[in-house]
C-alpha cells in the first residue's frame, strides 16, 4: 500500500476506490493498513458508541474495528494526534495508543 485518499464516503487506495458506511474524517498508512476514523456527524449512530477507527487491507477489506478505552455510548475517536506516534484522541478525554495489528488498546490515558 502506498497512497490514501479519501473524500466523504469514498476510501482510495492505491486509485481503487471503496465506499464505506461513514463519511471519513481522516486516513492514515499504519502497517500496510488504511486506518480510518470516521467522522461523528448526521451518518454516525447517536444512541450507541460509535467504533469509528477501522483498518482495511490493500483490497478493501475490513481487518479490525478498534477498542474504545470505555464502554460509555459518547465514546467515540476525533483524529490522529500530531506527528508521528499515531496516538489517536478518543472524545472522552483520552489519548489511545492502538496496537494496529489488531485494533486492541495498547496503552490510554485520561487527559481531562
Amino acid at each position: 500500500m502506498k497512497k490514501v485518499k479519501s473524500s466523504n464516503r469514498t476510501l482510495n487506495i492505491d486509485g481503487i476506490e471503496f465506499k464505506l458506511e461513514y463519511n471519513i474524517k481522516e486516513v492514515r498508512i499504519i502497517n500496510d493498513l488504511a486506518i480510518v476514523i470516521y467522522k461523528f456527524d448526521e451518518l454516525a449512530p447517536k444512541h450507541r458508541q460509535f467504533k469509528n477507527c477501522n483498518a482495511f487491507d490493500k483490497n478493501g477489506k475490513l481487518i479490525w474495528t478498534a477498542e474504545h478505552p470505555t464502554n460509555m455510548t459518547a465514546d467515540s475517536y476525533v483524529e490522529f494526534m500530531n506527528g508521528n506516534e499515531n496516538r489517536i484522541w478518543n472524545f472522552g478525554g483520552f489519548i489511545c495508543e492502538l496496537d494496529f495489528k489488531n485494533g486492541k488498546i495498547k496503552n490510554a490515558i485520561f487527559t481531562k
